[in-house]
């Protein structure tokens, strides 16, 4: 008779399971899956708007604010740290447990 032990199987050799990686359970990633989604699609819609007003901003002076541009960048990375977190590619939760973006880091791409 063999020794059926979990070491030997081969399929457990290699992978890494998710309940490895995420500390918290399953379920309550969902709820702040859920959170970070609704957080996200306000921030998205602020961003059209804001986008709208330096529209109306370069038509009337002829250049951007560079404030609302600034603004802008962070609030779209705070939706990109928002989608990421939704679709497992980083773990660390967004704000508000995190700080806001800031433009001194790297671009999102």
């Amino acid at each position: 008779m063999s020794d059926m032990s979990a070491s030997s199987d081969p399929s457990a050799e290699g992978k890494s399971s998710l309940k490895d990686e995420v500390s918290e359970p399953l379920w309550q990633r969902l709820l702040y899956m859920l959170g970070f989604w609704f957080l996200g699609n306000i921030g998205f819609s602020i961003a059209i708007l804001l986008g709208g007003v330096q529209f109306i901003v370069v038509l009337l002076k002829g250049d951007k604010n560079e404030e609302l541009a600034s603004f802008s960048h962070n609030l779209i990375r705070y939706v990109w740290e928002c989608l990421a977190f939704i679709v497992f590619v980083k773990e660390d939760k967004p704000f508000p447990f995190t700080p806001f973006p800031r433009g001194e880091g790297e671009d999102v791409s």
